[in-house]
Formats: structure tokens, C-alpha cells, sequence
């Protein structure tokens, strides 16, 4: 299991060779070793030093995660899971004309997924001719934007920041009326008018950069553990502290979290009082929404 400690005032620590949860106003939690996976802990977390040295032991890795969900940090061992030879590689199939191919295929299966919970989306309320219209013409287009990319002939003539940025305009344009057709699906208080990631400026992009969030430190372990450099990709430029392979790679599995924010909304899963709103952090998911089983 994954244990998320998110609590302020909780506590991480061993007993009797397993490890200790404490939680305000809880009794203490004994959890053994071969029940945890991962261990995610944001701000206001206290981890004892034989809980850190209990998850490296047993290969479990602990990461630190901001306020929005996003990882910034990990304790681990230290090495990968694999022999240095795999990052030599990767390095090289960045810039390769293999690495366009892989980075196109894996659009033309993100937007095709897109297509896939479009086709499965319903409104809210009852049957809408305007969101019938908007979902047909969003799938459409997505349609067209993938035939582009399968289209495309990647050759070493061409310089790869151009071709990207092409892969980029494509996706783009698909993604824009996708998170039209959601938005329009959604209860009232929860629709939007554009994506907007930090700061989210409305409570269903709060929702879904939590969600990715969670998504991003699952997808950069796993990535560590097969002996991939999270910090060398393909699509996305390099930039300073950012893990570029992680955005590159993640592409493919952000419509489940689409999917589980859209039926959270829908369903009306989310307290009232579950987001927090601050003039410079934007929206954010409160407390009370995450313990909803976000």
C-alpha cells in the first residue's frame, strides 16, 4: 500500500521492527514492513531518523511532497535500479530520431485515450444538445490531431526542438476542446474556463493538479527503480530541478486522473468547505477533500 501522511502533527516512527503512525488524536498505528510500498510525506510531518534508515533497508522509497502534491525530494539509497549503461543510452536516445518516434507514438496514445473517456463522457444533468455538439466536434478534431502525428515523418534533417514544438502544437489543440467537453460536464460549481496549473485558479483544476501531483511521484519512482534518469527527456526542454522524463513519460496515464476528478464532481463526493483560496497560491485542495479519498 502507499501510506500518505499528509496530518500536520503526525509522526513516522519504529517499533518493534515495523513502523510506528501517530496521528493527533489517534491511538498509535503498528503497520509491518511488507504492507508499504511507498511513503509520502508533505509539510508538517515528523519522520524519525530509524524510519528513514527502515524504508532504505527494505528498498521503500520516502518522498517529500509540496503543498500542491508535487514530489521535491526523496530519501532513498541512493542508487538506481540498474547498471549506469541504461542513462548512457537514454542520453543518446534523447536526441535521436528513435526518441521523436517514441515521443509521437506516445501523444498519438494520450490523445486516443483522450478520445476514449470522451466517447464515455455524459453530462452532469440531463441529455445536452450543446455538449453532444461540442464532444463530437472535440473528437473529431482530436481524431485529426492524432492522424498528424501518425502522419508525421521524423528524419534527422529536421532540427528536434521544431519537431517537438509541432508534437506540442497538436496535443495542444486536442487538449483544449477535451477540457472543454469536462468542463461542461461538470456541476456548475465545478466547471472552468481554461486549465490552469499553478496557481489553479478554480476548484476542478485544484482537484486535478492534486491528483497529478500524486501521479508525478509515482510515475518519477517508477521510473528510478527500471534505472531511468527522470531529469533527461524528450519533449520537454531541460530545465533546472525539473524532471523532464517524468513529464515526458507521465503523458499517457493523466486521463485516470482525469477520469477520477470527473467522477469525484459528478458524484459530489467533495465537502463544501474542501478547498482552500489564497490570493497568491491560488486554489488549493483542503484537508477536509483529501480525506475524501483523493
Amino acid at each position: 500500500m502507499q501510506l500518505y501522511l499528509d496530518s500536520y502533527g503526525a509522526s513516522l516512527g519504529v517499533k518493534n521492527g515495523m513502523f510506528c503512525l501517530k496521528t493527533p488524536n489517534n491511538p498509535p498505528q503498528l503497520i509491518a514492513i511488507r504492507r508499504i510500498n511507498v511513503i509520502f510525506a508533505t509539510k508538517g510531518v515528523n519522520i524519525s531518523t530509524n524510519a528513514m534508515l527502515l524504508a532504505i533497508q527494505n528498498n521503500i522509497p520516502l518522498i517529500l511532497l509540496n503543498n500542491i502534491s508535487h514530489p521535491v525530494g526523496q530519501v532513498w539509497s541512493g542508487q538506481f535500479g540498474s547498471i549506469s549503461t541504461i542513462r548512457k543510452n537514454q542520453a543518446l536516445f534523447a536526441r535521436h530520431p528513435d526518441g521523436l518516434v517514441w515521443i509521437k507514438n506516445h501523444l498519438c496514445q494520450k490523445i486516443e485515450q483522450q478520445i476514449g473517456l470522451l466517447q464515455q463522457l455524459t453530462p452532469h444533468t440531463t441529455p445536452n444538445a450543446d455538449f453532444d455538439t461540442e464532444c463530437q466536434k472535440a473528437i473529431t478534431i482530436a481524431t485529426q490531431m492524432k492522424q498528424n502525428l501518425q502522419n508525421y515523418l521524423v528524419t534527422a534533417n529536421t532540427p528536434p526542438d521544431a519537431i517537438t514544438a509541432t508534437f506540442r502544437g497538436w496535443e495542444g489543440i486536442a487538449s483544449r476542446h477535451y477540457f472543454k467537453c469536462i468542463s461542461m460536464a461538470l456541476p456548475t460549481q465545478y466547471q472552468f474556463g481554461f486549465r490552469s496549473r499553478h496557481p489553479s485558479v478554480d476548484e476542478f483544476n485544484s482537484l486535478l493538479n492534486y491528483l497529478y501531483g500524486i501521479l508525478y511521484a509515482v510515475v518519477e519512482l517508477a521510473l528510478m527503480k527500471a534505472g531511468i534518469d527522470p531529469y533527461t527527456g524528450i519533449m520537454h526542454a531541460d530545465e533546472y530541478n525539473h524532471p523532464t522524463m517524468v513529464y515526458d513519460f507521465i503523458e499517457i496515464f493523466r486521463y485516470w486522473a482525469d477520469a477520477v476528478a470527473i467522477r469525484l464532481c459528478q458524484t459530489n463526493a467533495l465537502p463544501a468547505d474542501g478547498f482552500d483560496k489564497h490570493e497568491t497560491k491560488g486554489v488549493l485542495l483542503g484537508t477536509k477533500a483529501k480525506g475524501c479519498g483523493c
